[in-house]
C-alpha cells in the first residue's frame, strides 16, 4: 500500500528523512493508532499496514493517551493533561490542527467517535465516581447520559450509532453494560466474580471482545473474550500467564489488535477475530498501548 503526503512524497521516502515533517494526510488507510512510552515521554504514534517504524504524531512534555481516530480517518480525539488537567483535544490524522475540546476542572478519560462522526462518547470524573457524557465534536453540548456513585467507563458505540458498550462498577466488580444511545435501557451482559473490561463492538455489531481478568496463583491474569451482544455465547480468544487487554476491532471485523505483557512488557498484537495467528505488532522496551484501527487494515499487504 502506498500513501502520498500532500506534497507529493512518498511516505515511505519520510521514514528515511527523519527530519522532514510528514505533511497533512487525506486519511490514513491502513494503520494502528496506540500511544507509547517511547522516546521518554507518553505520545500518539501512527503505525502503517506493512511498517515497523511507527509515525510520532505528538511531541509534548505532558502525557497523550486513549487516541480514538474518527470513521473517515481524518481526525483523532485524545486525552492530555497539557494544559494542567486531562482534558480531550481533537487534531488531523497528522497531529496538525490541535483543538482542546474541554475545558472542566474534572478529569475526562475514553473517547471515542460516533459513527457519523458528528459526536464524542467520554468519561468524566467527579469525585470518586465517573460518568458518561457526549458532546459534539467541537466541544459543544455537552450531556450526561449515566448518573450514580459508580464508576462506568470505557463506552463504545455500536455501528448502528443506537446503543453504547461500557464497563461499570455499579454492582461490586466490572462488568460489561449496554444501554441506549441516550442512556436508556441500562443492563448487564456479563456475570462473573471477575473483572471484565474494556468492551468494543465487533463491526457487525453483534459481538463484543472484552478483557477478563482474574488472579492465577497470586499473580493478575487477563484474557481476551468475545460474547454475544445479548450476554450468551461466551469465548475465550487468548489465556495464558499474561495480561492481554484492550481489545479492538478491525473495520472489516476479520482481526482483532490488543496489548499484552506476555513478552516482558506491553507491546501490541494482532491476530484473527477466532483467536488464531496471533503475533506481535510492536518491538519497544517501553509500554505500547491503547491501540486501534485507521481505516482497512491487511497484515498481509507490504510497502513496496
Amino acid at each position: 500500500m502506498r500513501i502520498r503526503a500532500s506534497i507529493g512524497i512518498d511516505l515511505v521516502v519520510l521514514f528515511l528523512i527523519p527530519f522532514i515533517r510528514v505533511e497533512a494526510w487525506a486519511k490514513a488507510d491502513g494503520a494502528v493508532l496506540f500511544c507509547s512510552g517511547r522516546n521518554n515521554n507518553q505520545d500518539i504514534y501512527l503505525l502503517r499496514c506493512g511498517e515497523t517504524n511507527p509515525v510520532r504524531l505528538t511531541d509534548h512534555p505532558a502525557k497523550d493517551n486513549c487516541p480514538a481516530s474518527s470513521p473517515d480517518g481524518k481526525q483523532i480525539v485524545f486525552l492530555s493533561d497539557r494544559n494542567g488537567s486531562s482534558d480531550l483535544f481533537l487534531m488531523n490524522v497528522d497531529g496538525s490542527g490541535l483543538t482542546q475540546l474541554t475545558t472542566s476542572r474534572e478529569r475526562e478519560g475514553h473517547p471515542e467517535f460516533s459513527p457519523d462522526g458528528k459526536k464524542v462518547i467520554f468519561v468524566r470524573d467527579i469525585g470518586e465516581k465517573t460518568e458518561i457524557w457526549t458532546m459534539r465534536t467541537d466541544g459543544a453540548d455537552q450531556e450526561r447520559l449515566t448518573s450514580g456513585d459508580w464508576r462506568d467507563e470505557r463506552p463504545v458505540f455500536s455501528p448502528d450509532g443506537r446503543k453504547l458498550v461500557f464497563m461499570s462498577n455499579r454492582d461490586g466488580n466490572y462488568e460489561i453494560y449496554t444501554m441506549g444511545a441516550d442512556g436508556s435501557g441500562q443492563g448487564r451482559i456479563t456475570r462473573t466474580p471477575w473483572h471484565e473490561a474494556f468492551p468494543v463492538w465487533s463491526h457487525c455489531g453483534h459481538k463484543i471482545a472484552y478483557s477478563l481478568s482474574r488472579p492465577v496463583n497470586g499473580r493478575p491474569e487477563a484474557g481476551i473474550h468475545i460474547v454475544l451482544a445479548d450476554g450468551t455465547g461466551d469465548a475465550v480468544l487468548t489465556t495464558g500467564p499474561c495480561r492481554d487487554t484492550h481489545p479492538a476491532w478491525s473495520p472489516d471485523g476479520r482481526f482483532i489488535i490488543f496489548q499484552s505483557d506476555r513478552d516482558g512488557n506491553f507491546e501490541l498484537y494482532l491476530m484473527k477475530s477466532d483467536g488464531s495467528d496471533q503475533r506481535r505488532l510492536t518491538d519497544d522496551p517501553a509500554w505500547d498501548g491503547w491501540a486501534s484501527f485507521v481505516g482497512e487494515f491487511s497484515p498481509e499487504t507490504k510497502n513496496p
